[in-house]
C-alpha cells in the first residue's frame, strides 16, 4: 500500500500547508538573499571630513611657537586650528596674533582676565567649541605633540 494513500484528510490538509510553507520560505530566501550576491557596489567617493582643532593655552608661548607649525605640517585636506588664549600674560597674544599672519586656517579666540569672575579650562573649551568651524573636533593642549 501507498503511505499517501493511508493519511487522513485532516493529515493531507496539514502535509499539504506544510509544504506550502515550505515553498514560500524558499522563494523568499531565492528573491531576497540572493540578490546580495548578485549586487554590484558602487565605487566608493571618499569623502572629506573637516575637523577643527582646539588648543586651550595659558601661558604657554614657547610651546605654540613650536606646535603651531607642526600641526599645520600635518597631511589632511580641510582643518583649521582654533587657539584659545586664556588670559596669559606672558607674551602668547602677541605670538599667536604673529603666527595667525602665517596660517590663514589659524583661529585664534583671546579671552580677557575678570577679577569678577574667574574663568577656567571649561570655559575656554565651550568657547573654542562654539568658535569652531567644523563638526568633527580633536581637543588637545600647547605641551602635546602629534607622533606622526
Amino acid at each position: 500500500m501507498d503511505a499517501l494513500s493511508n493519511l487522513s484528510i485532516v493529515e493531507a490538509i496539514v502535509l499539504g500547508v506544510m509544504v506550502v510553507g515550505w515553498l514560500i520560505q524558499v522563494l523568499y530566501f531565492l528573491l531576497i538573499y540572493i540578490r546580495i550576491p548578485l549586487h554590484k557596489s558602487k565605487p566608493a567617493t571618499q569623502q572629506v571630513v573637516g575637523t577643527s582643532v582646539i588648543i586651550c593655552a595659558k601661558n604657554e608661548e614657547k610651546n605654540l611657537r613650536d606646535l603651531i607649525p607642526i600641526l599645520f605640517e600635518q597631511d589632511h585636506p580641510e582643518f583649521e586650528v582654533v587657539v584659545v588664549n586664556d588670559a596669559s600674560w606672558d607674551d602668547t597674544q602677541e605670538t599667536l596674533e604673529a603666527l595667525d599672519k602665517m596660517y590663514p586656517r589659524l583661529h585664534v579666540i583671546n579671552l580677557d582676565e575678570n577679577k569678577q569672575y574667574m574663568h577656567g579650562k571649561k570655559f575656554a573649551l565651550t568657547l573654542g567649541i562654539k568658535g569652531a568651524q567644523y563638526e568633527h573636533l580633536l581637543l588637545t593642549d600647547a605641551d602635546c605633540r602629534p607622533t606622526s
